[in-house]
């Protein structure tokens, strides 16, 4: 019994560097192990934002930290974002008006794919809900906008 333990280790260890060994793929020759691109996500709490997910170069990813650490005084920005190429994402040269909008709103939120943007947080007036909602309508004209922005009630802040 334990010649054929040692004899079905030593034809494992074989198969393994021939590369003959069990493969982590599909059949369709895919790798289900690669990275998937990650949603990107914009988020602030308090004077950090915190930048997560995947964006498709490191020009795009230039373009997102700076629209994020020129849009207000006083936080600390943490970077979060991979490249990863094919990462679908809006294109964010355009976007440091949705953030300095939302330079107010202490618990904005930005959730971004290929085709939508969500905005979430707590504004304290309408107003200040309606301009990021402006500000990335103008950003990205061509992308779905989710505006998911409440109003703090009288009194609560």
């Amino acid at each position: 019994m334990r010649a054929r333990l040692v004899a079905a280790a030593l034809v494992a260890m074989l198969l393994g560097a021939t590369g003959c060994g069990l493969r982590d793929a599909s059949p369709d020759g895919t790798d289900p192990g690669a990275a998937m691109p990650a949603p990107l996500s914009v988020i602030r709490q308090g004077n950090e934002i915190t930048l997560s997910g995947d964006v498709p170069d490191p020009a795009a990813k230039r373009a997102l930290l700076d629209a994020v650490i020129t849009s207000a005084d006083d936080v600390t920005v943490v970077d979060r974002l991979g490249v990863t190429p094919g990462a679908a994402t809006p294109d964010f040269a355009a976007s440091a008006p949705v953030f300095e909008a939302a330079a107010v709103i202490g618990d904005f939120a930005l959730h971004a794919a290929a085709d939508r943007v969500t905005l979430a947080g707590t504004a304290a007036k309408p107003g200040e809900a309606v301009a990021v909602e402006a500000a990335a309508r103008d950003a990205w004209p061509h992308i779905d906008i989710v505006n998911e922005l409440g109003i703090s009630a009288p009194g609560t802040r």
